[in-house]
């Protein structure tokens, strides 16, 4: 069995993450979702979500980093899924899942479960575009 911390936006955040990577227990941890709308973010703008990703995906403790990426464009998620592999992400997590509603207005999060064939897009073109060693994952 394996323990995840999962992403909360707004709580575990790169120093949560360290903390309780340090006490130990934890397998993987991912990174509060990165908001994809229209465009391909900076590595600057990756590394403010997940500075880890500057110590080869790591927590202090070594304890490995997964990028969350959250949207409804499959070209632009697809896009800033390969350039988080690039920066050292070696698991891309796909947000099918949050139910805010700042989050559903704007297609996002869970609002994407009434869409499955938009789903599916973006799945297969997220996968296409990353390396095919890395796991995709959605949740």
């Amino acid at each position: 069995m394996q323990i995840a911390l999962a992403p909360m936006e707004g709580l575990v955040d790169n120093i949560l993450r360290d903390v309780l990577t340090r006490v130990g227990g934890i397998d993987w941890c991912v990174t509060e979702f990165i908001r994809i709308n229209d465009q391909l973010l900076t590595p600057a703008y990756y590394h403010k979500f997940g500075p880890e990703l500057l110590n080869g995906a790591r927590t202090a403790s070594g304890v490995p980093l997964r990028v969350q990426l959250l949207g409804s464009d499959p070209v632009c998620l697809a896009e800033n899924a390969a350039l988080a592999c690039e920066l050292g992400s070696e698991v891309i997590d796909l947000n099918f899942g949050c139910p805010a509603k700042t989050v559903n207005k704007s297609r996002g999060g869970a609002v994407l479960l009434k869409e499955p064939e938009l789903l599916n897009e973006i799945v297969e073109t997220v996968r296409r575009a990353v390396p095919a060693h890395i796991p995709v994952t959605a949740k």
